[in-house]
């Protein structure tokens, strides 16, 4: 077995090499597979077999894992919640017959914690402050109390910035932050997937919209047939008006519930077509160095370009502030170089 450590490098291949997958024309029934795809193919399905019968791993990751064969060798990527599930995982790949080799980029949330915690270290030297961490299948919670928004908000950028992460909960308590008022669930729907509106008609996830601070998706661009005049929905199930396709934004607070296939509305379309029209000029694409988390590829998300903004005024304005501090600290000392000298 060979077992390569995770970092952000390797993370980016992984996400590379899964949209490649994705993106590939699927392959008529009918033709015949080469006899290496055939025998990766069998491989494959034993694994999943080995996995689904593990009974720790298929009451908890068994979802969260990703393989990947090709000559034999298996690649192995996804969350796990311990370094135990991750070593489960790999003995039983081991144990189907025909693996060559495992390569394991399992990530776990033993792992995930003790990185988090050991950079927020630096904020809470640098600040006098505590944070608290947990994680599952890579969905990290930061908790503690502190002194401005801006520290929480560093420590939800620190957070998101260790591989492996998949998105930042912030539960980190400061002055006018209401906790209960913010939706602090993790959904992340599937590219494709149907979204049914609370009275039946649904729309399709063409893109999701991130928070690059969290990586936490907060809002979908979805597909649906709507009429021109924003009528009722439902009378297009019944050929009553002339519809078109309309791509609108639909915020993560509407969502219900998601499952690995569909998701759910808390509205119904009565109330769907009173959102925003997807604009494209009120986003942006991520950078070619972004590395999107599990299961997203780059094309699929977009950032809010208010957000980016912000982002980039409190970056100049952080950076300002540390110019400013510099050019204090180099009077204060040619105020001392000066009296050295006896100059008043």
């Amino acid at each position: 077995m060979l077992s390569t450590q995770t970092t952000q490098a390797n993370l980016a291949e992984i996400s590379r090499a899964r949209c490649r997958d994705r993106s590939k024309p699927s392959v008529d029934k009918g033709k015949a597979h080469r006899k290496s795809d055939n025998v990766d193919s069998s491989i494959t399905e034993r694994i999943d077999r080995a996995l689904w019968n593990d009974r720790v791993l298929r009451s908890t990751d068994y979802w969260k894992i990703d393989v990947a064969v090709k000559a034999g060798i298996v690649s192995l990527s996804g969350n796990v919640m311990s370094i135990t599930n991750q070593q489960r995982t790999v003995d039983a790949v081991r144990s189907v017959p025909g693996v060559q080799e495992i390569i394991s980029h399992l990530v776990s949330d033993d792992h995930l914690i003790r990185n988090v915690a050991c950079a927020l270290g630096e904020i809470e030297h640098s600040y006098g402050v505590k944070f608290f961490t947990g994680a599952t299948n890579g969905v990290v919670v930061v908790t503690g109390e502190v002194s401005s928004t801006h520290i929480r908000i560093l420590a939800e950028k620190c957070a998101a910035s260790i591989p492996g992460v998949r998105g930042v909960i912030n539960a980190v308590r400061s002055p006018g932050i209401d906790l209960q008022a913010e939706d602090q669930r993790f959904l992340q729907p599937s590219i494709g997937e149907q979204i049914y509106y609370r009275d039946g008609p649904s729309v399709t996830v063409k893109k999701v919209i991130i928070n690059p601070n969290n990586l936490r998706v907060t809002a979908m661009v979805v597909l649906g047939q709507y009429s021109n005049s924003r009528q009722d929905p439902r009378f297009i199930m019944y050929g009553e008006a002339h519809t078109s396709e309309r791509l609108i934004v639909i915020p993560m607070s509407a969502v219900r519930s998601l499952t690995k296939s569909s998701g759910f509305l808390k509205v119904d379309s009565t109330e769907g077509v009173s959102y925003s029209d997807f604009n494209i000029s009120d986003f942006v694409a991520p950078g070619e160095d972004w590395t999107p988390p599990d299961p997203y590829c780059p094309d699929d998300v977009l950032f809010p370009v208010k957000f980016v903004e912000s982002m980039n005024q409190t970056e100049n304005a952080q950076s300002l502030k540390q110019l400013e501090m510099i050019e204090n600290s180099q009077r204060e000392n040619a105020k001392i170089v000066i009296t050295e000298h006896g100059i008043r």
